[in-house]
């Protein structure tokens, strides 16, 4: 996908007013261009007994991966959006060191989101380290594809053995599928470190400011509805949902 946007006028410096347009442009100036997938609660639960309030649910579920929400993929979107890192909100981790993961993200009006949608920043990478099952197969899933965005060309196998492998010559990754070339690879039914560059993915926890309502009559016969921009605070797709890591055979 070739990055070619074409630049607006910059808006005017200083103070925007709250009219919807120039919310916007002031979103488009300062912001970044987004990949949204809406997303609902993933409906499989163990038994399907509701009625007896059994709402467990199915840590192997084919349709999620265990993480209760299934993406939906044919309705993607892309929009601008402003994302700013939430600075208060670092937490000392479990590695002994701080971890800004949560931010907070501006989207125009019109552009809906809700709890659970993933956002992906789609002009730039990230690193993700993911623990894979060597399957009985020549293929292996990723649980993100990799991407050639902006710094996304670092790739690292290393096996149980400190052994590592070599992208195009061991193995190729199409999509986020994985398939090995050579007899030189992980063991079948073991883990093996995988590091590779993934779009930055988010999902969204709390509707922050959601039910914003205004109403534009200047100049206009009638009184027209405007929902304005929402606010959402969103955090790192793998720790609201894997703990940093994903063990996934085929």
């Amino acid at each position: 996908m070739a990055n070619t946007y074409p630049k607006r006028e910059p808006a005017k410096p200083g103070r925007v007013d709250l009219i919807t347009q120039e919310f916007d442009n002031l979103i488009e100036d300062q912001g970044c261009r987004v990949r949204i997938t809406p997303a609902v609660v993933c409906p499989r639960r163990t038994g399907n007994r509701v009625e007896q309030g059994d709402s467990n649910h199915d840590l192997n579920c084919p349709l999620c991966f265990g993480s209760m929400v299934v993406d939906l993929t044919s309705d993607i979107y892309e929009s601008w959006a402003f994302i700013q890192g939430i600075k208060m909100d670092k937490t000392f981790d479990q590695a002994s060191r701080f971890d800004v993961k949560d931010a907070t993200i501006t989207v125009p009006h019109g552009v809906r989101i809700n709890y659970w949608f993933k956002i992906e920043v789609v002009d730039f990478s990230s690193m993700y380290n993911q623990l894979v099952l060597r399957s009985k197969t020549d293929k292996d899933r990723l649980r993100y594809p990799p991407t050639e965005a902006e710094g996304g060309n670092f790739y690292t196998v290393v096996d149980e053995n400190g052994i590592r492998f070599t992208k195009d010559t061991h193995y190729t990754v199409v999509g986020n599928e994985v398939t090995w070339l050579t007899t030189a690879r992980p063991k079948k039914d073991n883990l093996y470190s995988f590091i590779y560059p993934i779009l930055p993915t988010f999902k969204v926890l709390k509707l922050m400011h959601d039910n914003r309502y205004y109403y534009t009559s200047f100049k206009t016969p009638v009184k027209a509805p405007i929902q304005l921009p929402q606010q959402a605070h969103i955090r790192w797709d793998y720790l609201v949902s894997g703990g940093g890591s994903d063990v996934r055979a085929r």
